[in-house]
């Protein structure tokens, strides 16, 4: 069967992609019809008719002519030439972003087009991440991916594989449907009916999704609801109201009741109107943030060095930020970028559709969906060795490789030289079986070929065993490979690989095998443990099955080997083709079925369930069942009579594998890759939590997870597996069995509602299938995270990429993108950025699998590639905030300054003016604001999560009303103190709005009219002045002058002169024409505009300290929640010590319990700021570092199947006499409190918490004395009035709180104590019976965050019981409190 060619694979395949590409939707991010939109659209409607109206009204019936009529015509016209061209570019933009998608599969389908049939035959054995099928194309087999297979191809399939669509059995017509596992051991061919592409984009265009709106976007539609519903409503509807009102008591002129109505009624929303064009600096922006990072990207990829710690930067430091390269970006390079993005459909990063630049800076988690090739290595490398050693065994760990000394000693152990004879034979089977390497060049690499099914195949190359033990090329040149057979076992779906040798010298035969435990054990009688060949009993096969099951349970790979010398008479060589290249394949019967037949043997480590087939007694059966033929001679294995029985090549190889010596194990693991367990933890410092979606078990998940430096320890693997008919145990740890975790994807919902919200700090996910990968991710982004997910780009990850925000294929195998048969003149960078890249089977699948993935990361790209990468767009996105914050604070300004103009009776700054400002000026810096040095300390902060946006609105309108008033404040003082200089008749100044008050708007001289644009230029140019200056201080939000000094942004400087320049250029050309006396204008009005920057930033840096201090206070709580984001769920242990801040009984203080009520000063719990567990108070003021390197061993512990491992138990306290206070007691002081700790007798306990200075203070009385006088003189009333005050206020001091006091009896209870200044003391009782522990929690009171220490009474119908709830002392001073508390009334 010769199957399709590849031409007429391309045409079926080309005619899939054209026929279902058109049926992916994708809805753009800039919606023209949302509510922002319609009021942007109306608030410029609006303006444009009401500047029509005044325009043509002032034109008409103004005399001499009125130019303040001819520019509301041309503003007005601007105005729907901006709304034209902003509608034209959204609408581009939307339709770029619309097309993205489907440029993509466009570019696939091009590439595809020019694929000339090269294929890579990388002969690394079957991957879990690699889903290739064997295809006959073109007359030979080759590996394909499933997304390859077309209809019509000849697929090959062994047991364990699924089929990747519906197909046709060749032999016997029999019918197998996409997704059916064959369960036949024997390989068989099929036709494929359905071409899977096919359904791969039906499944796409279904489950697609626009990406959600990003964290800056978001931020800014709160602001711009804000301003629409609130700021802008307010300016125009105080701006109507107030300008009716002065037009009805002030003016005389009714006839300028059009201008003084309707004129400065829209000047004042002017600069609302300007925003128009903002949308087009938007998409400006975020396309020069989105060219910047695929720039860096692709430049990052392209580099090959490494990454490593700058030589300053202590290795132990857990505060030390990531490494990065040191690779310079070129603004020609981004900017080329940026033109090609602005006008054509990114197709290469999807840098519209996915919010790259700003989904990049916000990530908040990178879950890894895959492990080899993805976060692992590709190949399991060899890890221990265990060979007999009499009647026990030995360990030896293998050494890591030397790359500078490739002849170094691969054991590790000392003396493992002893261990030699029987190493020997095991490194002879290894070097056999090395495939493609130095060892054996003539080797074909067997079991890439052989072993592909159900049973994990060990791909790594053993030849360092070999040459270790001794062996070389020369020394395998004395062996002659006769034979390769597969021996498999249908009913276990397992399988070894069984090669015949022959020596060249003596002319002896021997069968290597290796390959699955279970069988070789089960076709071995005897083992050599070096000096002398015994008989394998059941308990030395029971202790290494033992072995095998506990490194099952390690998430290790395991290879039994075994051997036999085997003797044939002469000259019957015919017995094995040795010609034959196809392995052959041999069948074992395995009867076991009955588990009730299992043998539980135990020894002084555990008992272990024996399978019946592994016994003594069932294998020596076995040996008896065969039949025998007597040799006279004795010097052979098989006489001529008893070969000629056997008679085939397959009956003498079932029975040459059988009576084996076992030799031993070798032990496989899959290594991190390089550098990425120091990724994992620098995510930690960055404030990204890594997330890992594991398909194997608990135990399996956990020990991988450990070895990439992951907590697992308490409460930190979910299964996301159904319990319902599951065959699994589940959660077999104790502490998570008590900790109740949720167990199924379909609970997690219901236990963040209810219960806690540790699926949310967890790391860790086992047993998950991709619906259930993406169920999560989904849970992820409804409460808030930014998602970014990695895996491999030739699995089947294609719909969990499309649900996430950003998703980065990785290649999971090296040089997938080289083939032999065809000249590769580039490397691949996954962005088809030209034609013919894609030039093997392995990268065109890649590129059909990755179609929603805006990044592609090659195989040995380092992932901090991906950190460098977010931090700089961190960076972007940081600046971008500046920037629109800047133009915003420019547009409200510009609003009120012609508001309060209007109040002030004066006419307000010409609509041309705020374009200029507002389109020119202000843009200009707000760009420059874009190319800010760049800080690497930015990874070092706590990104925001994607809800809840600028919640503290209120702080940051304070923010804006200081930073703004001086700039408003200062542009009126220059445009009146210029207005009343340049008039005619230069008015005094008090007198400046009732002078303008009689004039006639519709006849105002040209002396008047030119006096009017001189004072409005000069405004102008002052509101720039003092917009360069604000810009200044905007370059970091928090960082003040002295510490980023705004001279190191070297485009800023430009970009300030050049505006300067411009506005002063655009402010002559204004002037130039007309009548303007310019020496009439005092000196002051030139002193205010250029002394302003004196003013302003002081301010500005005051908001920007203020400011600081919330967001270090954020930033603190932040990782304080990362540090205990293992810790914060219940666990009902009751052999565990309680947590010592009481966590282990947060339920009834947490949100199911809603117990809000129960401190008297309406304390607000925060359940999310909850400390470790197990931690002491020192270690929570230090960030865990963790560098993991080692990994899991199957020998650390003597454990067996039935026996796991049980969580770490904490010794019990002594009962003390005596808890340590020094005589006289322990007295702490601080914060104005004094704390006194003092053990009256080795039953009671008291502890004081007194203020350091009690009772009325003189300057208190003093003042209010001096008050008191006040409103005597003010309001003339008896002087016995006066006294009232100061009563009050003695009346309060002496009921004030000075002292609260514990005192702690064991077994008794405790007593709490309050006393007054006045000496009032209430005291209350509680006894032991009622107490169930204590607590240590953080609480918000009166904007303020306290800790506070409480009683939690058994009773959950209780209120909680707060200790020294009017001081509350600091946390230094309950920690005494409470230890001693617990250690006195439950030791």
């Amino acid at each position: 069967m010769e199957g399709l060619s590849t031409v007429d694979a391309k045409r079926e395949l080309l005619q899939v992609l054209e026929s279902e590409r058109a049926r992916i939707p994708v809805a753009g991010h800039l919606d023209i019809r949302s509510h922002l939109s319609r009021a942007l659209l109306g608030t410029t409607l609006c303006v444009v008719v009401l500047q029509i109206i005044n325009g043509a009204y002032l034109v008409s019936r103004g005399t001499p002519i009125q130019t303040r009529g001819i520019a509301c015509l041309v503003e007005a016209t601007l105005l729907v030439v901006s709304l034209l061209i902003t509608r034209r570019v959204v609408a581009r933009e939307t339709r770029l972003e619309a097309r993205e998608l489907d440029g993509r599969l466009r570019e696939v389908a091009r590439e595809l087009r020019g694929w000339r049939g090269g294929y890579a035959d990388l002969r690394l054995g079957p991957q879990p991440t690699v889903t290739t099928y064997t295809v006959r194309r073109d007359g030979a087999w080759r590996d394909m991916p499933t997304l390859l297979v077309a209809n019509g191809d000849v697929v090959r399939l062994v047991a364990g594989d699924v089929a990747p669509c519906a197909m046709t059995e060749c032999a016997t017509g029999a019918e197998l449907l996409q997704g059916q596992q064959l369960k036949i051991d024997s390989p068989v061919l099929c036709w494929a009916r359905e071409t899977p592409l096919q359904a791969h984009v039906a499944q796409i265009a279904q489950h697609h999704r626009r990406t959600g709106r990003s964290v800056l976007q978001n931020q800014m539609r709160a602001v711009a609801r804000v301003i629409s519903t609130r700021v802008l409503p307010f300016i125009a509807c105080a701006s109507l109201a107030s300008n009716i009102v002065i037009f009805g008591v002030v003016y005389k002129y009714r006839h300028m009741g059009v201008e003084a109505i309707l004129g400065q009624t829209t000047s004042s929303i002017f600069p609302f109107a300007c925003a128009l064009l903002w949308p087009i600096l938007w998409v400006a922006a975020r396309t020069y943030a989105s060219a910047n990072s695929v720039v860096l990207f692709d430049a990052l990829q392209r580099s090959k060095t490494e990454y490593e710690d700058m030589a300053d930067i202590d290795e132990f430091d857990v505060d030390a930020l990531p490494p990065t390269k040191d690779v310079r970006v070129g603004i020609r390079d981004v900017v080329a970028h940026m033109r090609w993005m602005w006008t054509m459909c990114d197709h290469r990063n999807l840098s519209r559709s996915s919010n790259l630049a700003e989904t990049l800076g916000a990530i908040t988690v990178i879950c890894s969906i895959d492990k080899e090739g993805t976060i692992a290595e590709p190949v399991c490398t060899p890890e221990q060795i265990v060979v007999p050693d009499e009647q026990d065994y030995a360990v030896l760990d293998l050494a890591e490789p030397d790359l500078a000394e490739p002849q170094s000693g691969f054991i590790a152990d000392i003396g493992w030289q002893r261990f030699l004879p029987v190493l020997r034979p095991l490194a002879l089977a290894c070097a056999h079986d090395s495939g493609v390497c130095a060892m054996a060049p003539n080797s074909a690499h067997r079991r890439a070929r052989a072993l592909r099914g159900p049973t994990a195949t060990q791909t790594a190359c053993l030849c360092r065993v070999a040459r270790g033990v001794g062996f070389t090329s020369s020394d395998l040149a004395n062996y002659h490979v006769e034979r390769v057979a597969m021996v498999t076992a249908p009913k276990r779906s397992a399988s070894f690989v069984a090669t015949v040798v022959r020596t060249t010298d003596a002319q002896s035969l021997h069968v290597l095998s290796d390959g699955n435990v279970e069988l070789i054990l089960g076709a071995c009688l005897d083992y050599f443990d070096g000096t002398r060949v015994c008989a394998l009993d059941d308990r030395t096969v029971a202790m290494y099955y033992a072995l095998y099951l506990n490194a099952l349970q390690q998430d290790l790979q395991c290879l039994a080997y075994a051997y036999r010398p085997l003797r044939l008479p002469p000259n019957v060589e015919w017995l094995f083709d040795s010609s034959s290249k196809v392995p052959a394949r041999v069948e074992l019967r395995v009867d076991d079925e009955d588990e009730s037949q299992d043998q539980v043997v135990d020894d002084e480590f555990g008992s272990v369930d024996l399978p019946a087939h592994l016994t003594q007694a069932a294998r020596l059966a076995q040996l008896r069942a065969k039949p025998r033929v007597t040799d006279t001679s004795g010097d052979v294995d098989y006489s001529p009579d008893m070969l000629t029985h056997l008679a085939t090549e397959e009956n003498l190889l079932r029975d040459a594998v059988t009576e084996q010596i076992f030799l031993g194990l070798i032990t496989f693991t899959y290594e991190p890759k390089t550098d990425v367990c120091d990724f994992i933890e620098d995510l930690d410092i960055a404030g990204i939590r890594f997330v890992y979606f594991s398909a194997s078990g608990g135990r399996q998940s956990k020990s991988f997870a450990d070895r990439l430096g992951l907590e697992t320890d308490w409460n930190t693997c979910i299964l996301l597996s159904s319990a319902d008919g599951a065959q699994d145990i589940g959660y077999v740890e104790d502490h998570d069995i008590k900790a109740r975790l949720p167990r199924g994807i379909h609970n997690i919902r219901e236990h963040l509602r209810d219960v806690d919200d540790i699926p949310l700090q967890v790391s860790l996910f086992a047993e998950c299938t991709p619906s259930a990968t993406r169920e999560m991710i989904e849970i992820f982004q409804e409460n808030g995270e930014v998602v970014c997910c990695m895996g491999s780009a030739l699995a089947a990850n294609t719909l969990t990429f499309a649900v996430c925000d950003l998703a980065v294929g990785v290649e999971p195998i090296p040089h997938f993108n080289r083939a032999k048969d065809v000249l590769l003149d580039h490397e691949n960078d996954g962005s088809m950025s030209t034609p013919g890249a894609l030039v093997t089977q392995y990268a065109l699948g890649a590129a059909l699998t990755c179609i929603p993935c805006p990044l592609f990361l090659q195989h040995d790209t380092s992932l901090y590639t991906l950190m460098q990468v977010v931090s700089e767009a961190r960076w972007m996105v940081g600046c971008m905030q500046q920037a629109g914050l800047l133009l915003l604070l420019a547009c409200v300004s510009l609003a009120l300054v012609n508001l309060i103009a209007a109040w002030c009776l004066l006419p307000a700054l010409p609509g041309f003016m705020a374009m200029w400002v507002l389109w020119i000026a202000v843009p200009v810096l707000s760009a420059t604001l874009l190319f800010v040095p760049h800080d690497e300390s930015i990874m070092s902060t706590m990104p925001l999560k994607n809800h809840a946006h600028v919640s503290d609105m209120s702080r940051f309108s304070v923010y804006a009303v200081i930073r703004m008033a001086p700039v408003v404040a200062l542009t009126l003082v220059v445009y009146t103190s210029a207005l009343q200089s340049m008039l005619p008749l230069s008015p005094p100044l008090h007198s400046l709005s009732s002078t303008f008050s009689r004039l006639d708007w519709l006849h105002l001289t040209q002396d008047q009219q030119w006096a009017l644009l001189g004072a409005q230029t000069y405004a102008m140019v002052a509101f720039v002045f003092h917009a360069i200056c604000v810009s200044s201080t905007m370059m970091q939000r928090t960082r003040t002058l002295v510490e980023f000094v705004p001279v190191r942004n070297k485009v800023w400087v430009c970009g300030s002169l050049a505006c300067l320049a411009l506005t002063f250029a655009f402010a002559a050309l204004l002037l130039a024409f007309g009548r303007v006396r310019v020496d009439r204008v005092p000196w002051y009005t030139y002193a205010v505009a250029f002394a302003g920057p004196l003013v302003l930033l002081p301010l500005q840096e005051f908001c920007k300290m203020h400011d600081k201090k919330r967001w270090t206070r954020f930033q603190k709580l932040a990782k304080l929640e990362v540090i205990s984001r293992q810790s914060t769920n219940e666990i009902e242990a009751e052999d565990r010590e309680p947590s010592f801040l009481g966590i282990d009984r947060w339920p009834l203080l947490g949100r199911s319990q809603r117990r809000r009520d129960a401190s008297p000063h309406a304390i607000l719990h925060r359940p999310s700021q909850s400390f470790s567990v197990r931690n002491d108070w020192r270690q929570l003021r230090e960030s865990k570092h963790k560098r993991t390197s080692s990994s899991s061993s199957i020998f650390s512990k003597h454990t067996r199947r039935a026996s796991f491992a049980a969580p770490p138990t904490l010794e019990p306290q002594p009962c003390m006499d005596f808890i340590g206070y020094p005589p006289g007691g322990l007295e702490i002081q601080r914060s104005g409190l004094v704390l006194r700790c003092e053990q009256k007798s080795p039953d009671v306990c008291e502890y004081t918490v007194r203020r350091d200075a009690m009772g009325l203070r003189v300057s208190d009385i003093l003042a209010i004395a001096l008050v008191s006088w006040a409103a005597h003189v003010f309001f003339r009333g008896p002087l016995i009035f006066a006294c009232v005050p100061m009563l009050l206020y003695i009346v309060r001091s002496s009921l004030q709180v000075c002292q609260e006091s514990l005192t702690v009896v064991r077994n008794v209870g405790i007593q709490t104590s309050t006393t007054t200044v006045a000496g009032f003391r209430h005291t209350r009782s509680y006894e032991s019976q009622q107490i169930k522990d204590f607590i240590i929690h953080e609480a918000l009171q009166l904007l303020e965050y306290r800790y506070y220490m409480a009683i939690m009474p058994i009773d959950p119908s209780q209120k909680i019981v707060i200790m020294f709830p009017h001081l509350l002392p600091k946390l230094d001073e309950l920690l005494p409190v409470y230890h001693g508390t617990r250690m006195l009334l439950f030791s």
